[in-house]
């Protein structure tokens, strides 16, 4: 099997388990704090999503074209992308403790993001080791 097809598997069933424990996880919550998660949510995502995308576009063509040997550039997109991610899940944890989120809710959100960068991660260790 082709191991960019074998990468994607773990990223996709990262992604679709973390979704659904962050939505399980927004369903409790009441509707003010509903609408407080939309005004954060809207604001920060597209600037992480347009890093992350930048990120794995830039390793897919150094895959292809060779611009930095390939075992740097893994190591270099695996500490960025982990750096983002404690980065961002940590910069919501105390937006949302301070505007008084529920213990349970932060719990589950930062183990819904956890699971969704330990995907994302194993998507780039299995293209740079397989």
């Amino acid at each position: 099997m082709d191991t960019l097809l074998i990468a994607y598997i773990p990223l996709l069933l990262s992604l679709f388990l973390s979704r659904r424990m962050l939505q399980a996880a927004i369903r409790k919550l009441d509707d003010d704090l509903k609408l407080k998660l939309i005004n954060y949510t809207t604001k920060d995502k597209s600037l992480q999503l347009g890093i992350v995308a930048a990120i794995l576009v830039l390793f897919l063509a150094n895959m292809k074209f060779v611009w930095l040997p390939f075992i740097f550039s893994s190591y270099l997109a695996l500490g960025i992308l982990m750096v983002l991610a404690l980065f961002s899940v940590m910069r919501a944890y105390k937006k949302l403790k301070a505007d008084g989120f529920p213990s349970w809710y932060l719990k589950d959100m930062v183990i819904g993001n956890l699971v969704r960068s330990l995907g994302l991660i194993l998507f780039l260790i299995i293209l740079s080791f397989l």
